[in-house]
């Protein structure tokens, strides 16, 4: 049994997802003003979630470094998002090694999520000297 079908399949993340807005909302640790249009006119994070648990075969919308990194900056802020979906994703009943189970996913995430994106490097094709400071 997939751990999508242990949680309660489709039905049962999508009716987490208002409950998990809510609690970042309250959290002051997250700015959810960019985040917001995630649950307010996408079901990216839904979809990512379902597909994540073995619920859907494919995942075509936003990546997830793109969905996620806006809210998880860094390694304490990601645990804090980890805790509040697995709150509301559990109702706070889990069965046991079902949490084990989605927090070691959502750790295998964690690198995609926290990755630095690579910054192309400026060329500069003037005729002036740069100074350059060390």
């Amino acid at each position: 049994m997939t751990l999508y079908m242990k949680l309660g399949g489709r039905e049962a993340i999508m009716q987490a997802m208002p409950h998990l807005k809510a609690r970042l909302e309250q959290d002051p640790c997250f700015d959810v003003s960019s985040f917001l249009p995630e649950f307010e006119h996408s079901d990216d994070l839904t979809e990512f979630l379902i597909f994540l648990a073995g619920g859907a075969p494919i995942y075509d919308g936003k990546p997830v470094s793109d969905l996620l990194a806006p809210i998880c900056t860094c390694n304490s802020i990601y645990e804090r998002f980890v805790d509040h979906l697995v709150a509301v994703i559990f109702n706070g009943a889990p069965a046991p090694g079902d949490e084990a189970d989605l927090r070691d996913l959502m750790d295998r995430l964690r690198p995609h999520v926290l990755a630095r994106k690579p910054v192309a490097r400026a060329r500069d094709y003037s005729i002036q000297p740069v100074a350059v400071c060390i």
